[in-house]
């Protein structure tokens, strides 16, 4: 299993960056999504993944309105070390073989199951309400997906073993 995010960097955002990083790894989700939904192996996992692809778009959107909403002057870089607090390995994924496409997929895994717990963590020590209940919201989410991710993780590796 991946390690969890750094939990001392993480105590230490503010809201506005805490926002920004979780804008930031909505939009590597897209993305990543959007290339599994060109490439997987199956019609069925092209479709998932489309889907996916859109919720986490929306993720992203109701993510930057929030930072556009309570801190409209904010506008800054983000280092690598916040980027890792909610995503695993480069944000560009390319699959062109089933072996390019299993790494993705644990990339993908990995990836889901840290930001379900930077969301988690934020949910227990953000003040405000609205964005404690939408980390909480979020932090659920991010289970489900790497638990449906993971499962057609396995699939297409026993698939391809047989």
């Amino acid at each position: 299993m991946v390690e969890p995010p750094n939990q001392e960097l993480l105590q230490s955002l503010s809201e506005d960056r805490a926002l920004a990083v979780g804008v930031y790894g909505e939009s590597v989700a897209a993305y990543r999504y959007l290339v599994l939904s060109e490439s997987a192996p199956t019609e069925e996992d092209r479709r998932i993944f489309a889907d996916m692809a859109d919720e986490e778009h929306a993720h992203r959107q109701q993510l930057a309105d929030l930072l556009d909403r309570f801190y409209p002057e904010s506008d800054f870089y983000l280092a690598d070390e916040e980027k890792a607090l909610i995503a695993v390995g480069p944000r560009l994924i390319t699959v062109r073989d089933a072996a390019s496409y299993r790494q993705a997929m644990d990339l993908i895994v990995a990836t889901e199951w840290r930001t379900a717990k930077y969301y988690e963590a934020l949910s227990r020590s953000i003040v405000r309400e609205e964005l404690r209940s939408l980390f909480a919201r979020l932090a659920a989410e991010g289970f489900a997906h790497h638990e449906r991710v993971r499962r057609i993780a396995e699939a297409a590796a026993s698939a391809g073993a047989s």
